[in-house]
């Protein structure tokens, strides 16, 4: 399999993951994520997504309903794939940025450093994963939550960081409440 594809399945089976991470909320979405790789608010529409990247993307159906659009974009020295996901009422869901690579040590690299800034800035995670071959972390916050993960196996070696509306997000007590299933496993 070609990276492109593997990069596509990648935005698939990440997009699925930070679904189960996502809540439906009631918190107010008219402020900016701290988002490294996108200058977007919350309240942004397509237009303002095109004006700021342009029309040069692909799109597929976005895991809330609506349109996810990708582009090609360097983050961190690496050029990945930053997709912009909007839900069935053409508002910003999510902003995420992926990247694979057939080097599984430079994935590791690039999430340690990501990460580092993460816990530099937000301090520790309230969810680590911990798992050999898909890992990563949950900034759960009223602003939109973080999630980085990670998927190292022998097929697929990719890393997606990605912000959360606050709509979309949820808090650490949700997640782990005895009324709700576990989604997480």
């Amino acid at each position: 399999m070609n990276l492109k594809k593997r990069i596509v399945s990648l935005c698939l089976a990440a997009s699925l993951t930070a679904c189960l991470f996502a809540g439906c909320g009631s918190k107010g979405s008219d402020s900016q994520p701290d988002c490294p790789f996108s200058e977007l608010k919350w309240s942004s529409s397509v237009k303002d997504m095109e004006k700021a990247e342009g029309t040069d993307y692909e799109t597929y159906d976005s895991v809330y309903g609506g349109t996810t659009y990708t582009y090609t974009k360097e983050f961190k020295g690496s050029s990945g794939t930053v997709k912009y996901m909007f839900d069935d009422k053409d508002r910003l869901a999510g902003i995420a940025w992926a990247y694979g690579s057939e080097d599984a040590d430079e994935l590791y690299g690039l999430y340690d450093n990501i990460h580092k800034d993460l816990v530099d800035t937000y301090g520790d995670s309230g969810y680590n994963t911990d798992k050999e071959t898909n890992y990563g972390d949950v900034w759960y916050r009223s602003e939109g939550n973080i999630i980085i993960s990670t998927m190292v196996t022998n097929s697929q070696k990719a890393l997606q960081f990605a912000y959360l509306s606050p709509e979309q997000s949820t808090d650490a007590a949700d997640k782990y409440s005895s009324d709700k299933p576990d989604l997480i496993q």
